[in-house]
């Protein structure tokens, strides 16, 4: 396994490998192909992962629509510990996210959205530094991008399909009553 640049992780990604890297909240894997995660967290390979998006336009140009209430939620949370699911162009449903961190920096070297998820196994607890990475799940990456702890916190998730707005896992930056006040605040 490698250390080094952004521009290293970001070749390491396009040859197929999985990269580990700090975000704002937690320690990522990112790769170009879901189920590496999946089997590295043995995890369900149904399982659906967040795309990590260099911006709000890249991760909305995934969607097949874009409400006005996520892009409420971009201007205010972005980049930042929020993952929205939309509706997906060609049918399906999308989780994307513009994160903050060590991340961002690959994501703008390798030049697409790449598919995430916490850096721990399934069902064990997500590493908010690089020392705190499980030993079997340091074994299978490819490389390691240093940078600084997250929160210890996993993103906020909104559910924004089918013309609703559900939140599937709340944070300590983003509850129910936050949700509530930003679909409020809308014009309308």
């Amino acid at each position: 396994m490698k250390t080094g640049s952004a521009g290293e992780a970001a070749r390491v990604l396009r040859d197929g490998g999985v990269v580990l890297a700090p975000t704002e909240t937690v320690v990522g894997l990112v790769a170009a192909e879901a189920w590496r995660l999946n089997e590295i967290k043995g995890s369900d390979p149904g399982k659906p992962l967040a795309l990590l998006c260099g911006s709000a336009g890249e991760a909305f140009s995934l969607a097949a629509n874009v409400p006005p209430l996520a892009r409420s939620l971009a201007e205010r949370y972005w980049p930042g510990p929020l993952t929205l699911v939309l509706d997906r162009r060609g049918g399906g449903a999308v989780g994307v996210r513009v994160p903050a961190g060590a991340v961002v920096d690959v994501l703008r070297a390798y030049g697409e959205p790449l598919h995430a998820t916490s850096a721990n196994p399934s069902g064990g607890p997500a590493p908010r530094s690089l020392g705190d990475v499980d030993a079997r799940v340091l074994a299978a990456v490819d490389f390691v991008l240093q940078g600084s702890p997250g929160s210890g916190e996993a993103s906020a998730v909104v559910d924004l399909t089918g013309g609703g707005a559900r939140l599937l896992r709340a944070s300590e930056g983003f509850t129910d009553e936050t949700l509530r006040g930003a679909i409020s605040g809308l014009p309308g």
